[in-house]
C-alpha cells in the first residue's frame, strides 16, 4: 500500500516562494503543501487559492496546532528565520529554511542544537549547489579534468536600481546590509570546491549616493583548506550577474549561474595551433550552451528554480529514508560562521575596512 504524502506548511508567501519553492513543490509526488502562512493574511490566502488549498494563516502557531504537519518550509525574510525555525523544530517538525539560516552564529548554533535534541531534519536552501551546471563542474573536478583545484573566483553583481535603491527593503537590516542577501551563495560555493574556510580578509567601498548604504562594493579574500577564494560583490550593475571561475593546475571552468552554462578551458599551450584549437573548442562549447539555453527556455525552465527542485526532492527523501538532508544545519552554520567574520571586519554594516583575521571556531 502506498504511503501517504508528507504534509507541509509554507511560511512567507513572497517572491522566493512564488518563483522557486511553489513550482518545485508542485512537482513532488511524495509530499504536498497543505497550508500557507504570511503575516499579510491576504497574501497567504491568495497563494493558497492559486495552489488549490484552503488553509491560510497570518501566524505560525495556529497553523502548527491545526494542520498536523510533517515539515515546514520557511521562505520569509532572514530576520525571521531563527524564531520560525525554532518554533517548528520544538513542535517536532522537520524544517527547510531559506538562506541564510539565521542571523549570526549564536542563532545558527541554537538551531543545530535544537534539531539534534528533537531528532528532526534541518535543511538549508543552498540552491546553487544543485544546479546542473554546478553539479557537472563538481563531477569534472572529482575526475581531475582541470587537475588540482587551486582557486575559486566568484563575481556577483546586483542592480543599483534594485533593492539597493529601496531603503525599506529587509536586506538593509541584515548584519552585512545589502551584501547579506548575496554573500551566502558565494561562500558556500567557494567552500564546495576548496574545503573549509579558515580565514578571511575584507575590504569594502561605496560608489552610490544612497544615504542608507554604508558600502555597495565588497571584496573578500578567503584562505581555504585547499586554496584561495576571492569574492567580488557589486551593487552597482545595470543587470544582475553571477559567475564562478574554478582554477586548476590543468585548466579552468568558467560558469554562468544565471545562464546555467559552463566553458572548460584546457590550457593547451601558447603556440598558434594550440591557441586556435583552444578557441575552436571554446566556440563549440558555447554553441552547446546556446542550444541548451534555448531548449530550457522553450520548456519554461528558469535558472532560479532548477536548484530548488533538486534540494526539495532530496529533503523529502531524507525524511522518508531517515538520511542526512542535502544541506545540513551544520552546513548552514558553517556559512554563517564565515560571514560573521566578514561582517566583523566591515564594522557589522559594511563600513570600509582592510583588516584580516582567522575565522573563529564555533
Amino acid at each position: 500500500m502506498a504511503r501517504p504524502k508528507l504534509r507541509g506548511g509554507l511560511v512567507g508567501c513572497g517572491d522566493v516562494a512564488n518563483s522557486s519553492h511553489l513550482p518545485a513543490w508542485r512537482a513532488q509526488k511524495d509530499a504536498q503543501i497543505v497550508a500557507f502562512c504570511d503575516r499579510n493574511l491576504e497574501a497567504a490566502r491568495d497563494v493558497a487559492r492559486r495552489f488549490g488549498v484552503a488553509a491560510a494563516y497570518d501566524d505560525l502557531s495556529p497553523m502548527l496546532r491545526s494542520e498536523h504537519l510533517d515539515f515546514v518550509d520557511i521562505c520569509s525574510p532572514p530576520l525571521t528565520h531563527f524564531e520560525l525555525s525554532m518554533e517548528a523544530i520544538e513542535a517536532g517538525l522537520h524544517v527547510l529554511v531559506e538562506k541564510p539560516m539565521a542571523i549570526g552564529l549564536r542563532e545558527a548554533e541554537d538551531l543545530v542544537s535544537a534539531e539534534r535534541g528533537r531528532g528532526v531534519k534541518l535543511c538549508v536552501v543552498h540552491n546553487f549547489l544543485f544546479t546542473p551546471v554546478v553539479c557537472r563542474a563538481k563531477s569534472l573536478v572529482e575526475r581531475g579534468a582541470i587537475g588540482e583545484v587551486v582557486g575559486v573566483h566568484v563575481d556577483v553583481s546586483a542592480r543599483r536600481s534594485g533593492v539597493a535603491a529601496d531603503e525599506s527593503h529587509w536586506c538593509h537590516a541584515l548584519p552585512g546590509g545589502i551584501f547579506g542577501d548575496h554573500s551566502p551563495h558565494a561562500v558556500y560555493l567557494t567552500s564546495a570546491f576548496l574545503g573549509k574556510i579558515n580565514s578571511v580578509k575584507t575590504v569594502s567601498w561605496k560608489h552610490s549616493d544612497f544615504a542608507w548604504l554604508a558600502a555597495d562594493e565588497l571584496r573578500v579574500l578567503l584562505e581555504c583548506e585547499r586554496g584561495l577564494g576571492n569574492l567580488n560583490i557589486s551593487c552597482n550593475s545595470r543587470a544582475p550577474m553571477f559567475t564562478l571561475k574554478i582554477s586548476g593546475t590543468d585548466g579552468i571552468l568558467q560558469i554562468d549561474n544565471f545562464a546555467l552554462s559552463m566553458v572548460r578551458i584546457r590550457n593547451r599551450g601558447i603556440r598558434a595551433h594550440q591557441i586556435a584549437l583552444e578557441q575552436l573548442d571554446i566556440g563549440l562549447q558555447m554553441l552547446g550552451c546556446l542550444a541548451a539555453g534555448v531548449l530550457r527556455a522553450l520548456r519554461g525552465r528558469r535558472w532560479y528554480n532548477v536548484g530548488h527542485e533538486v534540494i526539495i526532492e532530496q529533503f523529502i527523501r531524507s525524511i522518508r529514508d531517515d538520511s542526512d538532508p542535502p544541506v545540513s544545519g551544520e552546513d548552514g552554520r558553517e556559512t554563517i560562521r564565515v560571514l560573521d567574520e566578514v561582517w566583523e571586519q566591515t564594522g557589522g554594516n559594511a563600513q570600509l575596512s582592510s583588516r584580516g583575521g582567522a575565522v573563529g571556531q564555533p
